[in-house]
């Protein structure tokens, strides 16, 4: 009798060693349909049970949800998703086929293969899957690239549409770390339209990570956390600030490797040859992750702007949820308490509720209102959490020399004003 073969046993997300090491297993395909699930039934797709009807509400807004009372805690990152969803501005929502454009330009196919299935999509445009046959990775496989289409947006001249792209593949171009994104090219087809290629991440986006798991480990965070910190404290060296970190915007390899993505917003606050920084103005990126000093200061320091969205990434992924909607305390109620509690003996509940002190610390020096104060990137990876903080093997790897704040300088010259 023929023996019947033993079914695959999927790898666990993440897994810790008995020596202190660990090893990240992503699968954005599973964590996408998995997400496609939980919406199905929220929305109504599937027929709800009664008793869950109930957790909509809830859901959306906060524990308390009845009218007129407080908010006991500001929504999960699932309802900022199911929002979305609702409002048909999701990135993460099933696309149609009128959507995949028809790639005529040969050049582009020769280099990088066809563009097929959509994996994201924003205000800028879609993201796709660009299958290069013939040319196989490591394992055999195809490789693949992510494809980034852009689109005008309404009122925007030509003349400010190509320089907005140009600006963003320079900065993004010419940023060469582990823990940013290669991006490779920059092409307009015969229509005008531009596209820009970059290095494709199978294990998806921090965002439906958090989601889809709830909330991470300490030790899994501790490790997306320090290899933001690095990519972060890399760009600061180089001259460029981010200004729209977020978790859709850090994307994850199947090994865990962190990767900076989506320079649109991206500054060049000093070149190599300069002494003095130039300050930003203007408040920018996603409302939960920006910075308080961006609603009452004329000029502020990117940098600070960019570590202090660093602070409550990590608070997303330890608790799954935004610690408040705005950094403004006459316009959010959770922001207001967290002025007033940090400064109690007994602190502000969700950063005690991180067990390590020396982990605290960090995130309160992070998220400290006062930027002048605020710690830097390389402060934290010098504090005593940031050195015990282990990175997994992946994310350790060495990747070829960075680039110099010299050469970065000499692209971001060509940058049209």
């Amino acid at each position: 009798m023929a023996s019947v073969p033993a079914p695959a046993v999927s790898k666990p997300r993440f897994k810790m060693f008995e020596n202190g090491s660990h090893e990240h297993n992503l699968r954005a395909a599973k964590r996408q349909e998995k997400l496609s699930n939980m919406l199905k039934d929220l929305l109504g797709a599937k027929k709800l049970r009664d008793e869950a009807k109930s957790a909509v509400p809830n859901i959306l807004h906060g524990k308390n949800s009845a009218k007129g009372e407080k908010n006991a805690e500001p929504p999960t990152l699932f309802a900022g998703l199911v929002k979305q969803v609702k409002n048909n501005t999701s990135p993460y929502q099933a696309q149609t086929e009128d959507l995949i454009p028809k790639q005529d330009s040969r050049s582009f196919v020769e280099k990088y293969g066809r563009c097929q299935e959509v994996i994201g999509r924003g205000s800028f445009g879609v993201v796709r899957i660009s299958h290069k046959k013939g040319l196989q990775n490591g394992n055999g496989e195809d490789v693949l690239y992510a494809v980034k289409e852009f689109k005008k947006r309404p009122n925007e001249s030509e003349k400010k549409y190509s320089r907005r792209l140009t600006s963003e593949f320079c900065i993004s171009s010419s940023l060469k770390h582990l823990n940013i994104i290669d991006t490779l090219d920059l092409l307009k087809d015969a229509k005008g339209d531009y596209c820009e290629v970059m290095e494709f991440c199978s294990g998806g986006d921090l965002y439906t990570l958090i989601i889809a798991a709830g909330k991470l480990e300490y030790a899994e965070a501790d490790c997306f956390f320090k290899q933001l910190i690095r990519g972060v404290n890399y760009m600061h060296e180089m001259g460029v600030s981010h200004r729209d970190l977020k978790p859709e915007n850090l994307l994850l390899t199947q090994q865990g490797v962190l990767k900076i993505t989506d320079f649109g917003n991206g500054e060049c606050f000093k070149m190599a040859w300069e002494d003095e920084i130039h300050f930003s103005d203007g408040v920018c990126g996603s409302s939960p992750y920006i910075a308080p000093e961006e609603f009452i200061q004329d000029q502020f320091d990117s940098r600070c702007v960019d570590i202090w969205a660093c602070g409550v990434i990590y608070m997303a992924m330890r608790t799954g949820r935004q610690l408040w909607k705005l950094a403004d305390p006459k316009r959010d109620e959770f922001f207001e308490e967290y002025l007033i509690q940090r400064k109690d003996a007994t602190g502000y509940e969700p950063i005690e509720s991180l067990k390590r002190a020396r982990c605290r610390n960090v995130i309160y020096s992070i998220l400290d209102p006062i930027p002048e104060r605020r710690i830097t990137g390389k402060q934290i990876l010098n504090s005593e959490w940031g050195r015990e903080i282990r990175v997994c093997a992946a994310g350790e790897a060495y990747n070829g020399v960075h680039a110099s704040s010299e050469k970065v300088s000499e692209k971001l010259e060509k940058i049209p004003r």
